[in-house]
């Protein structure tokens, strides 16, 4: 075999293989496992696939006139694990990656328009901080000082007409823990608050990463105001760090903190349906027992992963951040790791099926503070009927 062949085949089998293990540790990352186990497990994941060559190289065989011989078990068992590699590298991966960019563009988005701002150039070193991985945000090519802001405007099915227009900014992800700083979360915040209102002000998770960090939540969020309702959830991450004061400071900036819940809140006159759904890490799920069943309803869900029950529960649109957008994209082939036990399939963006509209937002900081090939976001929508 062409020496070039076998440095192809190996490429692609490393791959596969690399793509199968970042899919486990994805599905992990999208369960209430214990963050000692995560970590363990993503640097084991690292290691598994650095060690691929060593894995190869283990194999023991010669070549006969009648093909090949194995010296042993183990090198067999080696060689069928990597030519499962090979159909995952060469057909599987490949073909979802051509799915992924044959998607059509859902019907529920009617426009769409962004604009990047450089906060980290307008404040300079400042807006770096001292947070613990603060050292990432400086690395070339890193945007996590940037912020992109996007408008949506979509069209749902069942849009009452008195919320016809009905403007909705979502922010998740915030991750206060000094990097960026606090500097420049004025900036973001000061910037957002110049705008108009929205008619809905929309929090969904991960507002902390330390224990201390809670005292910016009210002065930073507290900027921002909503001419019909602000509600929020908790993260994943907020479990970890205090949650009831999470939940205390949010609601002293006036925002609806919903839980795991429901609440009618009026909009325009109309009553609305707020459901907040904090699974898979607080619990019990959402009840939604003695909710109307008629009107319009707007979900909160910290993570994509609670879509096919959104629809389920015939809710409207549902506002969902934790995935960053996959933090870092490869062009063509776009996220690697998404931490969702659907893998990469609710990265970003907007999914729809039957009445239910989810909108993705890949948020605006994160614990590891990298953005490599996307960029932190603010969605603003504007609804309208179908």
């Amino acid at each position: 075999m062409p020496i070039a062949l076998r440095l192809f085949l190996f490429a692609v089998a490393w791959v596969g293989h690399a793509a199968a293990w970042t899919s486990v540790l994805s599905n992990l990352y999208g369960r209430p496992l214990p963050k000692a186990f995560l970590k363990a497990w993503r640097l084991f994941t690292g290691a598994v696939i650095l060690a691929f060559p060593l894995l190869v190289g283990s194999v023991r065989v010669s070549e006969t006139d009648t093909g090949y011989d194995f010296a042993d078990g183990w090198s067999v068992w080696v060689v069928r694990y990597v030519l499962i590699c090979l159909v995952f590298g060469g057909v599987i991966f490949p073909a979802v990656t051509v799915a992924r960019l044959l998607r059509r563009k859902p019907e529920a988005v009617l426009a769409e328009k962004s604009e990047v701002i450089d906060f980290g150039a307008k404040l300079g070193t400042v807006a770096v901080g001292d947070g613990k991985f603060r050292q990432l945000a400086t690395l070339p090519f890193n945007n996590a000082l940037k912020v992109q802001f996007t408008d949506l405007r979509l069209r749902l099915k069942w849009l009452p007409a008195p919320l016809e227009g009905l403007t909705v900014l979502v922010i998740s992800d915030l991750h206060f823990h000094g990097t960026p700083s606090r500097q420049w979360f004025d900036a973001l915040f000061d910037h957002l608050a110049a705008q108009p209102k929205p008619d809905v002000l929309a929090f969904v998770g991960d507002y902390v990463d330390t224990d201390t960090h809670h005292e910016w939540i009210r002065p930073l969020l507290g900027k921002l105001g909503w001419t019909e309702a602000g509600v929020a959830i908790l993260g994943n991450h907020d479990i970890h760090h205090k949650p009831d004061r999470v939940r205390a400071e949010l609601a002293a900036v006036g925002l609806t903190v919903l839980g795991n819940g429901w609440k009618v809140v009026p909009v325009r006159g109309v009553p609305v349906v707020m459901i907040g759904h904090e699974g898979p890490w607080f619990g019990p799920p959402t009840s939604l027992m003695g909710a109307p069943l008629a009107g319009f309803r707007l979900g909160l869900s910290h993570t994509p992963d609670n879509f096919y029950w959104a629809c389920d529960k015939s809710i409207d649109l549902v506002l969902c951040g934790h995935v960053h957008g996959g933090a870092i994209r490869v062009p063509v082939i776009g996220s690697i790791f998404v931490p969702s036990v659907y893998g990469r399939r609710f990265d970003q963006g907007v999914f729809e099926q039957g009445r239910t509209v989810m909108v993705v937002g890949r948020g605006i900081s994160g614990r590891e503070v990298v953005r490599v090939g996307t960029f932190p976001q603010v969605l603003r929508l504007t609804l309208t009927a179908g």
